[in-house]
């Protein structure tokens, strides 16, 4: 354990990290660029998912990694508040250049050490991982220990998602592994997730919408291990009240969890998935 170390914990608005957690861990959240035919915004600053939804209906935005500006005043505000050591938890590098890109930014910072992680997650998959971090940060833990569990949360988090359509991950170029479901019949529902090199893979399929939560359930159930501690994670994209129903399903299928965390996708992986996004996942802690 430290005292001495003050450790600042990154990550981006891919993480989906609800605002009123990311305050409450003193977080710092790298904003997603999106590129619109009317302009360029800021995920989660200016721009929104039920924004995104709506332009998915006449045009199809483009995502880009935090701006260089946006990374360098991050840097700059840590260090200005006295940290000394940095995290940073980042979307998946089969989904986005985010990790390289802020990589190289944090090489050679003077009074500051960064360590970099790819998350190979998505939404709830890396903000799981950063809010346990900022946990551990909060209880003391030295920056070296804090390393070596950021390994272990990496590998011990899976999350299921189930989207309406894989339209918007096919035309933008992200669909890794589930190519192969693209041109099956409409009525196919997927259940995506992230593989061992953070690329989405097709971990099921089910026909109708109705499955969708009975599959999820089942995922994850089949994960469970008895007393090992664990986090469970879920999230929607425009589905609050099947999130909810599953919510309830999920913590009484795996009743013993220390956390539950939730998030709402946000704009910028709202231009890949779509609304109608449902997802559920289990975090292990060792």
């Amino acid at each position: 354990m430290s005292t001495t170390e003050k450790i600042a914990v990154i990550t981006d608005s891919c993480a989906d990290v609800p605002e009123e957690l990311a305050e409450r861990y003193h977080m710092f959240v790298l904003p997603m660029r999106i590129i619109c035919s009317d302009g360029e915004y800021r995920d989660g600053i200016d721009i929104h998912a039920e924004d995104i939804y709506g332009k998915l209906k006449k045009e199809m935005p483009k995502s880009s990694t935090p701006g260089g500006a946006d990374v360098e005043d991050t840097f700059a505000e840590i260090r200005r508040q006295g940290y000394t050591k940095a995290v940073a938890i980042l979307l998946s590098g089969g989904l986005s250049g985010t990790v390289n890109h802020v990589r190289l930014e944090a090489e050679d910072l003077e009074g500051l050490e960064v360590k970099v992680y790819d998350s190979r997650q998505a939404s709830i998959g890396i903000g799981a991982i950063a809010l346990q971090a900022a946990e551990y940060v909060e209880a003391g833990m030295g920056f070296e220990e804090l390393k070596e569990k950021i390994e272990g949360l990496i590998a011990g988090t899976k999350v299921f998602f189930s989207i309406d359509t894989l339209e918007y991950l096919q035309k933008g170029g992200r669909i890794g592994k589930a190519a192969a479901l693209a041109g099956m019949l409409l009525d196919i529902k997927p259940i995506l997730s992230f593989d061992a090199e953070g690329e989405i893979y097709t971990a099921a399929k089910v026909r109708t919408r109705k499955q969708v939560e009975k599959k999820l359930l089942q995922l994850v159930e089949e994960l469970k291990e008895e007393n090992r501690p664990c986090n469970l994670l879920i999230a929607d994209g425009g589905a609050p009240a099947e999130r909810d129903a599953l919510e309830k399903k999920l913590v009484q299928v795996i009743p013993d969890s220390r956390h539950l965390y939730r998030a709402k996708i946000g704009a910028a992986l709202s231009i890949y998935l779509g609304s109608g996004l449902l997802g559920a996942g289990i975090q292990y802690l060792d």
